[in-house]
């Protein structure tokens, strides 16, 4: 509340005091109505519900009304500060409805102004500045988010048959591994496999077996997916490609020179199911904020005087709740997917779970969201209790300083609305199907959920086709 405004109610009379106490009450319940708003949840709920539904036009009708253009093909005009992440949003919903040379733009566009999150060095100050000032900054993508980026971009590509642009994608991802591998090894090293991996599959199809094998291996390193340890061994007895860390998995039978090979291709599924966890604005009582806030952990936490100022706070009935953003889990986890060429089921399994990612993830960062919130919160508790001690001088009873203390507290607290930005869009878990198979025309179905997809695919000799399936979710 304006100093002035409060100055103003120190010389009304009493009659019109008592209309201003009715004033202040309908403000502080309107404040309460307000509490809670959800911010980017709340935009990206229609889409992100569309996606669950396998709407997927309704989905990309959404976002680009989100985006503020009438096309897929438009870009827009002018960058806003959630410009990069609804780019994220339109990409994976382009990618499901195979607009892979779309999707690919979205994601290049995206990545050239997304920013990585690290709260680790970071003062609690900062962090709410840029995660709960209602003017927040351009989106900054969690490590996870920024690799997932690469790894579902190098999908476009593959798919498509573009090894050039896949090994180019497979670049990228190599620099945001180093950096993530330097800063948090231990913590993200599950999301390096199926990066390297589709890496890997980027220089097979290019024809370059050597730096194909290295990724390979630098899969096998960060913990394996299904169908690679075969698919290392292949590579090994076809091209002779080697590396140390999987010489274990290589065939002990070599190519023999001029021996002749049956005419034969493969196939490789990739499957995108599920929805990943989104966050949503949480009311957190001061108490349990300041503890959670405070507790020993990585990244950001409150300083003694930061504890003490809330404590006082609290204690005079000025702050009583935060807001602060907390994950949810999709309702609905994705099932089991079978994936079958010519009816007849092929190797396949789990290739990445980003649920589990997402969660630890949040884990991780929850004290330090928790505890910009209170920093948020004191800063705006600065300005209540100021206008209670000149409200509380305009009636000599206190009554007109007690009511502008409370509209003040629900004002803050409305106000305050929590980050909930994520990349919602992107699928629970990602999964790997492949196989090989005669040269000709094959019929790939996915089976999921009680519903099959189907795709035809013409299968050349020492050719590797690529399907993404993400419709399904």
């Amino acid at each position: 509340m304006r100093p002035h405004h409060s100055s103003h109610l120190t010389h009304t009379r009493p009659r019109r005091r008592r209309v201003g106490r009715g004033c202040m009450l309908l403000v502080m319940s309107a404040a309460v109505l307000s509490v809670g708003c959800g911010g980017y949840m709340s935009q990206s709920a229609k889409f992100r519900r569309a996606m669950t539904v396998g709407d997927t036009q309704g989905a990309l009708k959404q976002v680009n009304e989100a985006l503020g253009v009438d096309k897929p093909e438009q870009l827009p005009s002018k960058s806003k500060k959630n410009t990069p992440l609804l780019l994220l949003e339109r990409g994976t919903i382009l990618q499901a409805l195979g607009r892979y040379d779309l999707s690919a733009r979205d994601f290049q566009v995206a990545d050239k102004n997304l920013d990585v999150l690290d709260l680790t060095k970071d003062t609690t100050g900062k962090i709410a500045k840029y995660l709960f000032s209602d003017s927040a900054t351009v989106y900054k993508a969690p490590p996870y988010e920024k690799l997932l980026l690469n790894t579902v971009n190098m999908i476009n590509y593959l798919a498509r048959g573009d090894a050039s642009g896949a090994k180019i994608e497979a670049r990228r991802f190599l620099i945001n591994r180093k950096f993530v591998q330097s800063t948090q090894e231990k913590k993200q090293k599950s999301m390096l496999a199926l990066g390297s991996y589709l890496s890997g599959l980027a220089f097979q199809m290019a024809g370059e077996s050597g730096p194909a094998m290295r990724h390979y291996a630098d899969a096998h390193q960060a913990g394996g997916l299904p169908t690679l340890s075969n698919t290392i061994g292949k590579l090994n007895r076809e091209t002779g490609a080697t590396d140390t860390r999987v010489k274990t998995l290589y065939s002990p039978t070599q190519p023999t020179e001029g021996s002749v090979q049956p005419e034969t291709g493969e196939i490789v599924v990739v499957v995108q199911a599920g929805m990943a966890p989104y966050k949503i604005p949480e009311r957190l009582p001061i108490g349990a904020a300041i503890v959670a806030g405070s507790s020993p952990g990585p990244g950001a936490r409150l300083n003694s005087r930061q504890r003490s100022r809330a404590n006082r706070f609290a204690a005079k009935g000025i702050l009583k709740w935060i807001n602060y953003p907390r994950l949810r889990r999709a309702p609905y986890p994705p099932p089991y997917v079978e994936v079958a060429v010519d009816r007849r089921a092929i190797s396949s399994g789990l290739a990445l779970n980003v649920e589990m990612a997402a969660a630890r993830e949040y884990k991780s960062i929850k004290g330090s969201l928790i505890a910009a919130a209170v920093v948020r919160m004191l800063t705006r508790a600065v300005a209540g209790g100021v206008s209670e001690a000149v409200g509380r001088r305009a009636s000599k009873s206190g009554i007109a300083g007690f009511l502008i203390g409370l509209a003040v507290e629900g004002a803050m607290t409305a106000a305050d609305t929590p980050d909930t930005r994520s990349w919602v869009t992107l699928p629970a878990k990602f999964y790997i199907a492949r196989s090989q198979v005669p040269v000709g025309k094959h019929m790939v179905s996915l089976r999921f959920r009680g519903r099959t997809q189907t795709r035809q695919v013409d299968v050349k000799s020492g050719q590797i086709n690529v399907l993404n399936f993400s419709a399904l979710r």
